[in-house]
């Protein structure tokens, strides 16, 4: 079973996420962090705020910065006792995967074919080994991509989007202004949510 929060930025969605995760289970919750701070200030406090939004859960941090490294992990999970997994945030994860930085400090744009392929692969190797995978994503298609790079990384996490529903058949909820507005329930699990607010 898979779930998508999707919503503009400081919308409400991480948090709306960490509760609906925390009401489907309250032992085994994982949580997949993507944002590495890479010594940025903004980044780190990020980190920081969301660290003490997953300390009123009982989520076991995992943190996991690109496709390849989610991948890889999937391959470790194994066991009967198949957890709730909750990745935060999928256009993060995309952006680092998309754009390699060398030893040299220059960066490298991975073609979007190869990095949806390798972002789906992982995510339906997840979706395989949870009880739920429940992912964040961020809703940037509003605004006009100020170059032709950003509007390829737009292109590409749309297209991940689409294969999420499709592919693996996700329920989807929007997030506006902390309000849970759900698009497609699948399972019927999450009109309750919805109906509460999210609480």
């Amino acid at each position: 079973m898979v779930t998508l929060f999707i919503g503009g930025s400081r919308s409400g969605k991480s948090g709306l996420a960490e509760r609906y995760a925390s009401m489907r289970r309250k032992d085994r919750l994982l949580y997949v962090a993507t944002l590495r701070h890479n010594g940025e200030r903004e980044n780190i406090e990020r980190i920081e705020r969301h660290r003490a939004m997953r300390a009123k859960h009982s989520f076991e941090t995992i943190e996991l910065y690109t496709p390849e490294e989610l991948d890889l992990w999937c391959d470790e999970l194994n066991g009967e006792d198949l957890p709730v997994a909750l990745l935060d945030c999928l256009g993060i994860m995309l952006s680092q995967g998309k754009y390699v930085e060398s030893d040299g400090g220059h960066w490298t744009e991975i073609e979007n074919e190869i990095i949806e392929r390798a972002m789906m692969g992982a995510l339906e190797k997840l979706a395989r080994k949870t009880d739920e995978l429940i992912i964040v994503a961020p809703d940037i298609f509003k605004a006009k991509a100020p170059d032709p790079s950003t509007d390829r990384y737009m292109q590409l996490l749309g297209r991940v989007l689409q294969s999420i529903v499709e592919t693996l058949g996700a329920s989807v909820v929007e997030v506006i202004a902390g309000i849970p507005v759900v698009r497609r329930d699948r399972t019927g699990a999450l009109a309750c949510f919805a109906d509460q607010g999210g609480r």
